[in-house]
């Protein structure tokens, strides 16, 4: 009984921790002119933007892989972007702090015409999901759609670093 009412207390402490952990995420809002700034601030360095959202489940399951990435791959700067709507942002938060992404740098969009951003990214890109861009330091890039294995990931780094 005392078992029982300890894995109770941990569930549910569980359940309180990660929301609040999931609001001290900084989410930064994604308009019109963001995509020019991020790649500004990041001038002369690999970047990968990994492009999700909350309702792709495809996107989802490489989360568990984007935070090992993050632990092994010091030489390129991995930006997450989820172009769930800001109002999603408790969800978004979430998601990331489950998946031990809280350190990258993470943004939403922010902009009632989603349209516009993704035509600002890549006016070839038409919302597939998940979707990734790889910049090298002259940021020169190549988009893909679709999900990537560690392997696929790996093979791009090296290119990207070299």
């Amino acid at each position: 009984m005392l078992f029982k009412k300890s894995l109770i207390i941990l569930f549910l402490t569980a359940g309180l921790v990660i929301p609040a952990q999931a609001e001290k995420i900084t989410l930064k809002h994604f308009t019109s002119g963001s995509y020019q700034q991020l790649l500004e601030k990041h001038a002369d360095k690999p970047v990968m933007l990994a492009i999700w959202s909350t309702t792709c489940a495809s996107c989802l399951e490489k989360m568990p892989l984007l935070n090992e990435l993050q632990k092994n791959q010091s030489d390129v700067r991995i930006i997450m972007l989820s172009v769930d709507d800001a109002a999603d942002k408790k969800q978004v938060q979430a998601i990331l702090t489950e998946n031990g992404l809280t350190d990258l740098e993470n943004w939403i969009f922010a902009d009632e015409n989603a349209q516009r951003l993704r035509y600002e990214i890549d006016p070839q890109w038409f919302g597939e999901l998940p979707r990734t861009y790889f910049l090298n330091s002259n940021h020169e890039r190549e988009g893909i759609s679709g999900a990537l294995s560690y392997e696929d990931y790996q093979s791009i780094f090296k290119v990207l670093v070299n």
